[in-house]
């Protein structure tokens, strides 16, 4: 139609085709222009897609190592608090076992002196196995006298000392029943003057007064 239209106007075949060639050139290089900036486009639209995809990645990572620090700060503040419990606790411990120790060691020294107390007490019993008025002499250097001391049946009164009599074995009789043999050694003033169901009932040493705190059974066997 254009070749037509040049044709009448005058021109000739070749400079008709000539301008052909140079339209459809012109087109193709503005068909490949296009097509370039399309790609170029698409290519910019997917870079920016990708840095946004990538931006939500690595939030969503930072996110999640965010809250995993959280935690192991948690973690840790925990364990270190329990680290301090048991600190305080194995302190405790040692200032427990520390205490058990001073206490043991205290009875086992109270032990060693009642040990020798009664030993003297069944040195004396064996010297004056026989004896009348020395049990009520010896039975006196051994009292408590103070705040422990409470009030005597008249019979046992100081100023009446009382005739005791010995078994066969060297043991005293009883201060209480009188019948028994004395074989329990009363606390804290270490007399060995009554019987086993006495010292249950006694509340106060029947020999000087003093009140009782406690008792030890001893066996002559």
């Amino acid at each position: 139609m254009a070749a037509a239209d040049l044709a009448k106007k005058g021109g000739s075949p070749d400079g008709v085709q000539e301008m052909i060639t140079k339209k459809r050139r012109r087109n193709d290089v503005l068909a490949a222009h296009a097509q370039q900036q399309t790609m170029d486009v698409d290519r910019i639209l997917l870079k920016h897609q990708r840095q946004s995809h990538t931006r939500l990645i690595v939030s969503t990572v930072e996110a999640r190592a965010a809250k995993r620090l959280k935690a192991k700060d948690e973690e840790i503040e925990r364990i270190r608090i329990m680290n301090w419990a048991l600190e305080e606790r194995l302190r405790n411990l040692f200032m427990e076992d520390q205490m058990w120790r001073d206490v043991a060691q205290s009875h086992e020294a109270t032990a060693n002196v009642l040990r020798g107390d009664l030993q003297r007490a069944l040195d004396v019993q064996a010297v004056h196995g026989g004896g009348s008025g020395h049990g009520q002499e010896d039975d006196a250097e051994s009292c408590c006298w103070g705040e422990n001391q409470v009030p005597l049946c008249a019979e046992e009164e100081v100023g009446t000392p009382v005739v005791e009599e010995r078994p066969a074995t060297g043991v005293g009789r009883c201060k209480g029943c009188r019948e028994d043999a004395a074989v329990v050694l009363l606390l804290p003033c270490r007399h060995l003057c009554v019987c086993a169901p006495c010292a249950a009932a006694a509340q106060a040493c029947p020999a000087c007064g003093s009140a009782k705190n406690g008792s030890v059974c001893i066996n002559f066997s």
